[in-house]
């Protein structure tokens, strides 16, 4: 390919990273209320119905989720410019990316309100009291929709960050829900729950092969019998680039780019069955492997 050539391939990818932003920043100011100069929030919104029409009509919760997906790479991709050379590790002190992550990781409980219908009495479990447990919470969005989407069931969620438990909490009143979604400062790997939940998320990007066999003995353990975890994989556009990129964000935050086989082969090997990977009806970056705890009878 000519020179000539990889500049306008070059400015293509340019205007995609300038796109993200405008939408990315769009979306967050109707979510924050963000002062912006009125010309430029003007193009702000032309150039998020044009890169994802109706994009700004959704519901907040679905506006935030694409907010986050949008601001959290394009947070950690600075970061790679920025500095290229720094040891792997999840920054947890970065609060836009704190929070951008967070509002990311809503679509993952609007996904596994859809799918759970598709594993056993999972449904009825959460609609009649169940508990949920959401792993490496961060700043708590997640668990806060789980929350809203199983008004009647118990919400904990866990993290190793103390400043993170900290927003939290303040999440869960945020969202109204501080009187049944609980979070502690607790490493996984740590958890001493016997036959507490009846669903667990664990998120495999930031999980080292080091940590997961003894983090999937106490999740086996902390689950009821016939409960459910969902181990969840980067997934996003099926293009090498796409793939490519994602690794490189798993990467340097610390974390293993898990294949689905190898999930399912973690999880077989822990003690778990009717280990699958779901099938994707949906469209947020994120793919499930579910094993069922049936170990014990009840």
């Amino acid at each position: 390919m000519s020179f000539e050539m990889l500049m306008g391939q070059a400015a293509q990818l340019g205007m995609a990273v300038e796109a993200a932003a405008a939408a990315g920043m769009h979306l967050r100011s109707t979510l924050d209320c963000a002062d912006i100069h009125e010309s430029v929030a003007d193009h702000l919104e032309q150039i998020t119905e044009l890169a994802l029409p109706g994009a700004s009509q959704l519901p907040k919760p679905q506006r935030e989720a694409l907010a986050g997906v949008l601001i959290s790479i394009l947070r950690q991709a600075a970061d790679l410019v920025e500095h290229p050379s720094r040891a792997p590790h999840w920054d947890v002190t970065d609060d836009v990316l704190v929070q951008s992550t967070a509002r990311a990781s809503m679509s993952v409980a609007l996904v596994l309100a859809q799918v759970a219908p598709q594993l056993g009495d999972l449904s009825q479990r959460l609609a009649g009291g169940g508990a949920f447990l959401d792993v490496g919470t961060g700043a708590g969005r997640l668990a806060a929709v789980a929350a809203q989407q199983w008004p009647e069931a118990q919400v904990h969620a866990i993290d190793v960050a103390p400043k993170v438990i900290e927003t939290a909490t303040a999440t869960m009143r945020e969202f109204g829900v501080d009187d049944r979604a609980h979070v502690r400062v607790q490493d996984v790997t740590e958890l001493d729950s016997p036959e507490t939940y009846d669903l667990i998320w664990l998120p495999g990007p930031f999980l080292s092969p080091a940590l997961v066999p003894t983090a999937l003995d106490r999740c086996r353990d902390a689950l009821r019998p016939g409960g459910w975890i969902a181990f969840g994989i980067y997934g996003g556009p099926d293009h090498p680039l796409a793939q490519l990129a994602a690794d490189i964000r798993t990467i340097r935050s610390g974390g293993h780019n898990w294949t689905a086989d190898d999930a399912g082969g973690a999880l077989i090997a822990h003690g778990f069955n009717e280990v699958r990977e779901l099938e994707r009806t949906w469209h947020a970056p994120v793919r499930l492997i579910v094993g069922r705890q049936t170990s014990r009878s009840r």
